[in-house]
């Protein structure tokens, strides 16, 4: 997709899990069409290496460690962004983890991390983030989430609930701050074509064309076509959009259909 050259000039925007996969890919993206940046992670690698590619765009970019599942942490980085470029345009909460396992194999402390790594941070930067948008009476928020937020997600019941919750934080947030000139929207990506997706799924080529046979279009998304979906989101076309969860899935969530046309 095609944006125009400085769409987002003098904005700044927040991205968590910007060193890496799909943030990186949002960062960069907005780091090119004139964004200063902010991008976090709880890896000091994961952000440095990413910051130093956003910097050869030209953007600025203040790399941030720190774990997001702790609300001093995110005061860190909220206050850290407002002291560098004096506002917040822009909240892009990416950050977030699971593992594939059945109900069985996940423990009370397993079902919790998920939760605190998908929910709670993205309410916690969410809540502060918000504080200063609502001074400034504008603001745009976008929730990276997964389509297990809005359908049964076998294998990731942790992941679906947290998920699940963002969706309805992304609803309830876009009726709250409405009256503050702050949209909140969510994205809701199917199967993305990441490193961390191909890492945990290599040594079983047969499972990723299994799960590559039930997409419709039949091919895993680019991260930049989630990049695409939320620079579409924080751009000027998407000012009358708010409270809706953007699916990017291929088809995925429509469900398999017999290929009647095979038949024929």
């Amino acid at each position: 997709m095609t944006f125009a050259d400085n769409l987002f000039k003098n904005k700044v925007a927040i991205v968590t899990g910007g060193g890496t996969g799909i943030g990186k890919s949002i960062a960069l993206s907005l780091g090119k069409l004139g964004a200063n940046m902010v991008i976090a992670s709880r890896k000091q690698e994961n952000v440095e290496a990413g910051a130093k590619e956003i910097r050869q765009t030209g953007a600025k970019c203040l790399p941030i460690q720190a774990d997001l599942r702790n609300i001093d942490d995110v005061k860190k980085m909220v206050n850290a962004a407002v002291n560098e470029y004096g506002k917040i345009d822009f909240l892009v909460n990416n950050a977030g983890g699971q593992f594939l396992a059945p109900i069985e194999k996940i423990s009370p402390n397993g079902f919790d991390a998920v939760v605190k790594t998908n929910l709670y941070n993205t309410f916690y930067c969410c809540k502060e983030a918000g504080e200063h948008m609502k001074k400034q009476n504008y603001g745009k928020i976008v929730n990276i989430v997964t389509i297990y937020a809005l359908k049964a997600g076998p294998g990731m019941v942790h992941s679906g609930a947290a998920r699940s919750g963002v969706v309805n934080l992304t609803k309830s947030l876009a009726l709250e701050w409405a009256k503050y000139n702050i949209r909140v929207n969510a994205i809701a990506p199917g199967f993305v074509d990441t490193g961390g997706f191909k890492d945990e799924l290599l040594q079983k080529k047969d499972v990723l064309e299994h799960v590559k046979s039930t997409v419709p279009l039949k091919r895993f998304a680019t991260a930049q076509e989630i990049a695409d979906s939320a620079l579409y989101l924080l751009s000027p076309s998407g000012d009358y959009i708010t409270g809706h969860a953007l699916v990017i899935d291929g088809g995925a969530l429509l469900g398999n259909w017999p290929d009647f046309a095979s038949l024929i």
